[in-house]
């Protein structure tokens, strides 16, 4: 049952960050610095926490520091990429991919891991590249739309 309690707050967790990282955009916000203050803050808060709650002996073991680091790096760039990128579409879209981005670790697992992949799991990730080729579809029907509204500019003829 916990496990259920930790996988929803994690969905409304991720999902309440979409909505963020689209006001921080309609605000005007950079991405890198959105990023900055986003990472900070989870800094600030994970050092507290571990100060508190666990009496500041926190003491990852070695050979997971790495992991931990890499993961960091990747995190940050995936922020800042994805902020950067919501400037260029919609948040639904850009959502949408994110969330497909769970083929990813799928597929990882399968070829790292050797994980088997079962009907079930060839059909979702069948059913991934289709919802993201038709994501592709509608946003170049979106951007031909926009480009036959356009006003015209000076030496457009």
């Amino acid at each position: 049952m916990l496990g259920y309690i930790f996988a929803l707050l994690a969905m409304i967790s991720f999902g309440v960050l979409g909505i963020l990282s689209k006001l921080s955009d309609r605000r005007g916000c950079s991405p890198f610095g959105t990023t900055t203050v986003v990472f900070g803050t989870s800094t600030i808060v994970m050092a507290a926490y571990v100060t508190f709650f666990k009496g500041s002996n926190f003491a990852p073991p070695a050979k997971i520091v790495w992991v931990a680091i890499v993961f960091g790096i990747v995190a940050v760039a995936a922020s800042w990429i994805f902020l950067y990128g919501i400037r260029f579409g919609k948040i639904t879209t850009s959502w949408v991919i994110i969330n497909l981005s769970a083929a990813v670790p799928a597929v990882a697992s399968t070829l790292v891991y050797g994980e088997k992949i079962g009907i079930r799991r060839l059909l979702v990730l069948v059913l991934v590249l289709v919802a993201i080729l038709l994501l592709w579809r509608d946003m170049k029907e979106d951007q031909h739309s926009e480009d036959d509204f356009k006003p015209m500019q000076d030496g457009d003829l």
